[in-house]
């Protein structure tokens, strides 16, 4: 899949979304944060999370899936005037991606590598992205979020 496909369902998805009640982005994250800005080293920045959580994902907008925690699992604050950035999860287990943007909008995704997530694109914009890692089930796994700045 291409970066404008990965772009333009990012875009569509965020068009679709209202105002979540369900998480709550001025928590802290459950397992950290980082500041990084263009051109960061090491590309990948790695973290580990353990994905899941109780509320249904799909409270945010229908394009949503996955039960995900209340608090961020994460959060990034990024410099900005970057070309492209992504955030993707990988994971031993189905695992599903809501990132609410430093624009306010959220986007979500499920299965764009095999059965992990990613959202991302051209020229994003700077502040700051809250992520949430989500499974399908009430179980949770471990799982490694990943942010880059290299096509995908």
């Amino acid at each position: 899949m291409s970066i404008k496909t990965v772009l333009a369902a990012s875009l569509a998805v965020a068009a679709l979304t209202g105002i979540a009640a369900a998480q709550d982005y001025s928590l802290p994250p459950t397992y950290g944060s980082v500041a990084l800005n263009p051109g960061f080293l090491p590309d990948p920045h790695q973290a580990q999370v353990v994905a899941g959580g109780t509320i249904d994902a799909s409270s945010i907008n229908n394009a949503c899936v996955g039960l995900i925690a209340n608090a961020p699992d994460y959060r990034l604050q990024y410099g900005g005037g970057g070309s492209q950035l992504f955030i993707g999860v990988t994971s031993s287990v189905d695992t599903t991606l809501v990132v609410n943007g430093p624009d306010g909008n959220w986007y979500c995704n499920d299965d764009y590598n095999g059965l992990n997530p990613l959202v991302g694109g051209e020229m994003p914009d700077a502040g700051q992205y809250d992520i949430w890692v989500g499974t399908y089930g009430s179980s949770t796994a471990p799982a490694t979020i990943f942010i880059t700045e290299y096509d995908q």
